[in-house]
């Protein structure tokens, strides 16, 4: 129960991200800050913390001599809701979402445990019948939390901080030679001429993404901003800035953050791409994302090969020794570094002029909305005629 509320208190603080034992960008942070998170906006650990309050309550000796036989019945009850809720929640966290959480592996497994015991002792003093009026009252909550996360309310599983203004979707004049962006209110400014970026950098909007390629959450947001170009096919660019989660080449990584195995040589890889190619990048950009995890030397070798099959081995191997890559990799980390602050949150986007987005959206329908509700586009793909605020 103690557990529980520390967890709800993280949970309610929005520092999820740098939980003892666990990633920032993986693990407790996308369970706790995930789908299955919540029941009608009210987190899962506040639940579990009022069962366990309850077995607390019905094991204490005067409330046993009080209530007898029916405080019996409710603590068996209780227990067909602990042990029920942890296989549900073992089969969400292993086998749906493929996450690994040492807080809520310990809970669910406490959770079996007191109901091995609670059960076991009601067969012996209430008998089968006892037991099944109890399975048939836990029955009944368990099925309201499935349906509950099923068709209920979605939590938002991402973080808006910032404000921007409307945007007016005038035509743009031909490209100059430099095409500035600016975001976070002029503190970063990049060109989008000269940078890895998936659209043209003569969009009407440019919005610049730090990720990872081994980052689950990021490879969700890549799906994200593939459906946003498809619906608005002329108005987002995004700039590639990739970030490594690997402490061999990003040493100000966090402590509580592990190190993602290949994250390094898959980002110096995509910036040599696009430094020799970059009509190619947008194809090996997605290869990347395709890459099973975790990366292993055979699946990195198989990414050299296709940055080689788009190009050549010579030009991929003079553009990672280019300067450019680590020069840019190292703007890129510092950039990131500063963004980290608020929140370790994997992926950040940026939303002109000054808007961060942290994390993924859950689904994206849920990251359109709150684009265009950014820049007040209209949903049927028209822009919005508005002044700026």
């Amino acid at each position: 129960m103690a557990v529980c509320l520390w967890l709800l208190g993280r949970k309610w603080s929005g520092d999820i991200s740098s939980i003892a034992g666990c990633g920032g960008e993986g693990g407790c942070s996308e369970v706790m800050g995930g789908r299955w998170s919540e029941w009608f906006h009210l987190p899962v650990t506040l639940l579990a913390a009022i069962v366990y309050a309850t077995v607390l309550i019905l094991t204490l000796p005067p409330v046993q001599r009080l209530l007898g036989k029916v405080g019996d019945r409710w603590l068996a009850a209780a227990g067909v809701v602990l042990g029920g809720s942890a296989v549900y929640f073992l089969t969400l966290l292993y086998g749906v979402e493929h996450r690994h959480c040492p807080w809520c592996l310990g809970l669910h497994l406490t959770g079996l445990l007191v109901a091995a015991l609670i059960l076991g002792d009601a067969i012996r003093t209430q008998g089968k019948s006892g037991l099944g009026v109890a399975v048939l009252s836990g029955f009944v909550p368990l099925l309201a939390l499935g349906a509950g996360q099923i068709w209920g309310p979605k939590p938002q599983t991402y973080l808006i901080s910032g404000g921007t203004s409307p945007v007016s979707l005038v035509p743009v004049a031909a490209a100059p030679s430099v095409r500035g962006v600016s975001f976070l209110d002029g503190s970063l400014k990049y060109d989008a001429n000269s940078l890895p970026i998936l659209g043209s950098p003569d969009a009407k909007i440019v919005l610049a993404e730090f990720f990872d390629y081994t980052c689950p959450s990021c490879r969700n947001l890549a799906g994200d901003l593939k459906e946003l170009k498809r619906k608005w096919a002329d108005t987002f660019a995004v700039l590639v800035l990739p970030v490594p989660l690997h402490r061999n080449c990003n040493p100000s990584l966090k402590p509580e953050v592990p190190d993602h195995p290949g994250a390094c040589e898959l980002a110096r890889l995509a910036l040599a791409v696009w430094k020799v190619k970059p009509e190619s990048f947008p194809e090996f950009h997605d290869y990347l994302f395709a890459v099973p995890l975790p990366v292993t030397i055979e699946r990195l070798s198989d990414a050299r090969n296709k940055a080689i099959s788009l190009s050549s081995e010579a030009a991929i191997v003079n553009a990672l020794e280019d300067p450019w890559v680590n020069r840019q990799l190292s703007e890129n980390l510092k950039a990131f570094a500063q963004l980290t602050k608020q929140t370790l949150a994997m992926p950040k986007l940026l939303l002109p002029p000054s808007v961060v987005m942290h994390g993924a959206a859950p689904n994206p329908g849920e990251f359109l909305r709150a684009i265009e509700k950014q820049f007040e586009l209209t949903s049927q793909g028209r822009a919005a005629d508005s002044s700026p605020k």
